[in-house]
C-alpha cells in the first residue's frame, strides 16, 4: 500500500549516498588535525617553558636555603675555631702547653711559664 505524499515523486528515483559527504568528513578532519597540531606546536613550549619556570623558582629557593646554612655553617667553624674555645677544649682535655723550642718540657705536675 502506497500513500500518496510520502517517499519520492519520481518513480525512477533511486536513493543514494551524497558523494560530497566523504570530501566534507576529509576537510573536516584536516582542518581539525592542522588546528591540533598548530595548539600543540604553540602550546607545548609555553608549556615546558612554564615548567622549566617553576624548576627555576625552586631551585633559586633551594640555592638561597643552602647559602643560609652554609653561613651558619661557617659561623659554627670560626667560633670553634676562636683561640677561647681551643683553650678551654685543651683545658678540658688536660692538655698542657708545650715548651718553647729548646727548653725541656715542664714535668707531669708542672705548668709551663
Amino acid at each position: 500500500m502506497r500513500l500518496p505524499g510520502l517517499g519520492p515523486s519520481n518513480r525512477y528515483f533511486v536513493a543514494q549516498r551524497d558523494r560530497q559527504w566523504p570530501h566534507v568528513l576529509t576537510a573536516l578532519l584536516l582542518v581539525s588535525a592542522l588546528a591540533v597540531l598548530a595548539l600543540g606546536l604553540v602550546g607545548w613550549p609555553r608549556l615546558k617553558s612554564t615548567s622549566i619556570h617553576y624548576e627555576l623558582i625552586q631551585l633559586r629557593a633551594q640555592v638561597s636555603e643552602l647559602e643560609e646554612r652554609e653561613r651558619v655553617l661557617r659561623l659554627a667553624l670560626e667560633r670553634e675555631r676562636s683561640p677561647e674555645r681551643l683553650a678551654a677544649r685543651a683545658a678540658e682535655l688536660g692538655l698542657v702547653a708545650a715548651a718553647p723550642v729548646g727548653l725541656p718540657a715542664p714535668g707531669v705536675g708542672e705548668a709551663a711559664p
